[in-house]
């Protein structure tokens, strides 16, 4: 490949992994279903199509098994107030109650169609230097597994307090296969 095929194909610069945006409704409470916060990493996670081998006459046939996915992590900002924590620790306290270590919400809620659906929906989008969406990922059916810590400390004066919500879905669907 020529050095001006190569330059071509960076189509507006390439893909910049710091140019995304994630939306979703942090738990069945949250009012905004679509609501922006303050990521500071994301990532789009592997799947993985399992393999399933049959013995035949003295080989393997190895044939394709079912699609599993990695746990989502998503590093967040804490706001100012810390609203946004909150509501992470709300939507997991909705799943398990902190303190009768029962749900916090009625058993409907755990069916995809409940009225408090603990499942929530989220948008993952890629985008251009323009805010563009290249491309977006739906994660179906997420909810927070867990939620770090938050460090507390003297000697970090010059930076912002964050803390990592581990998610677990159902599964992601790229944009061009949703859309067939």
């Amino acid at each position: 490949m020529s050095i001006d095929r190569f330059k071509a194909a960076i189509v507006g610069g390439g893909v910049r992994p710091s140019l995304f945006r994630v939306r979703g409704k942090i738990g069945p409470e949250s009012e905004s279903p679509n609501q922006e916060f303050l990521i500071k990493t994301a990532s789009l996670p592997a799947s993985t199509i399992g393999l399933i081998e049959f013995p035949y006459k003295g080989r393997k046939i190895k044939v394709p098994g079912d699609r599993s996915f990695e746990a989502w992590n998503i590093t967040v900002i804490a706001d100012g107030d810390m609203e946004i924590r909150k509501k992470f620790e709300s939507w997991s306290s909705a799943i398990n109650n902190y303190a009768t270590n029962r749900p916090g919400v009625d058993r409907n809620s755990f069916t995809p169609s409940g009225a408090n659906n603990i499942y929530q929906d989220w948008i993952v989008e890629q985008l251009d230097r323009n805010d563009n969406v290249i491309h977006s990922y739906k994660f179906e059916e997420c909810w927070p597994a867990s939620i770090s810590s938050i460090e507390l400390q003297w000697d970090t004066p010059d930076t912002y307090a964050e803390f990592t919500v581990e998610m677990q879905y159902q599964n992601f669907i790229p944009e061009h296969i949703r859309a067939n």
